[in-house]
Order: structure tokens, then sequence, then C-alpha cells
């Protein structure tokens, strides 16, 4: 009889950032250069690593596409840290409309990831135009419905094609943050509380981030 798989409480939500690691066409790929090691008889390892402030799993403060929008300088840990939803977007869905935001139990504050066949992807293989994306109509009814935090589990919340980042700039103007890259394959949809924990760097736009959920 094969025995169910136990039940986790918390589940990291976060890429492995390596030197395959997919980034969006034209952004830096990470990469690290030994500065000291101990196998060259130096006392300690040391490394430097190069990488963008958009890398892997990474959140996107106002400033990003917003002139004079707000930094990682302006947002607490608190305000990072609250209670969110998982919602499981249906295979056959191209992006995520507003007909599919009308019809989620989503509440006001909420945090908002949004779990697509994206997660099948890997984040260790090469760019793909083919992701799921959030359609500009389904960004302005998530501010409808008054969230704080919008995530998906590709590097852009925006088509491919749309140079002006229009969802982007719906969200952020009006100061809902951005999560992207999130690796959502292993955590089942419904309610957690989540903690999005950036780099602690001040006057960012974007920061690499930890983010993990908690079962409710």
């Amino acid at each position: 009889m094969k025995s169910k798989e136990p039940l986790r409480h918390y589940y990291d939500l976060t890429a492995e950032i390596t030197s395959n690691l997919v980034v969006f066409p034209g952004d830096p790929n990470y990469s690290i250069e030994k500065i000291s090691s101990l196998e060259d008889g130096q006392k300690f390892n040391l490394s430097h690593m190069h990488l963008g402030n958009h890398t892997g799993t990474h959140i996107d403060f106002p400033a990003h596409t917003i002139v004079n929008g707000k930094t990682s300088s302006d947002y607490s840990i608190e305000y990072l840290i609250g209670t969110g939803i998982i919602i499981n977007v249906p295979a056959s869905e191209k992006s995520i409309t507003a007909t599919l935001i009308a019809n989620q139990p989503i509440m006001k504050d909420d945090i908002v990831f949004f779990k697509t066949t994206n997660s099948k992807k890997s984040k260790q293989l090469a760019f793909t135009n083919e992701y799921v994306y959030i359609e500009p109509d389904a960004a302005r009814g998530l501010l409808q419905k008054g969230v704080k935090i919008v995530g998906i589990d590709y590097i852009s919340v925006d088509h491919c094609n749309d140079e002006n980042l229009t969802t982007h700039n719906i969200l952020l103007s009006k100061d809902v943050l951005i999560v992207e890259g999130l690796e959502l394959n292993h955590i089942p949809e419904g309610r957690y509380e989540i903690f999005i924990i950036p780099l602690n760097i001040p006057f960012m736009d974007g920061l690499p981030t930890r983010v993990i959920a908690k079962t409710c």
C-alpha cells in the first residue's frame, strides 16, 4: 500500500539561482567567480557573485517602472508578510483574464499568486515566449479587489511583446507589488500565510527574494 505524502506546513516558493537560471532577454545572467579557495591553499573560500537585481524569484517595487515610484526602502518587512491565496489557473488558459479574476475568492489586502502551466516549465532552461501572463484588464480587476501583492510563476507578468509593460504599470502605479519567477509546481491551491523576504538593500526598484508559504 502506497503511503501518503506527509502533510507539509511550509513550502519554499523560490527558484534556485544557478548559471542556467532563465532570465528575461537582455537581463544579466547569474555567474560566480572564485576569489579565494581552500583548494588553492588560501585560508578561506570566497566568491564574487554576478547577477541582476531581478534575478530568479524577485520582487518588483513601483520604482521599477514608475518615475519617482516607491523603492525597497518604503516597505517594512511586516508589509511583505500576510495572508494570501494560491490560485490554480486551468491549463486551457493561455493568459490570466478579468473573467478568471472575477470568479476567485480574493479578499482585500491579499497576496495573490497564480499557479499556471508556467510551473511545469523548468526555470533552468532558456527563455520561452510561450508563457501565461496577466492581461491588463485582469490587473485592473485585481486592483478592484484591493490586493497588495501579485505573483506569477514565470519571469514577467506582462506578455513578452508588450514593450510598454502595461500590466506592470497598472499594478505598480497603485503600489501593488509584483513577485515574479515563483516556483509553485509543488504547492496545492488554497490560502496560506506568505513570507516575502527580499535582500535588505535600500532604494532598489527590485530585489531577489526568498518566498515561503505556511499552511493556515
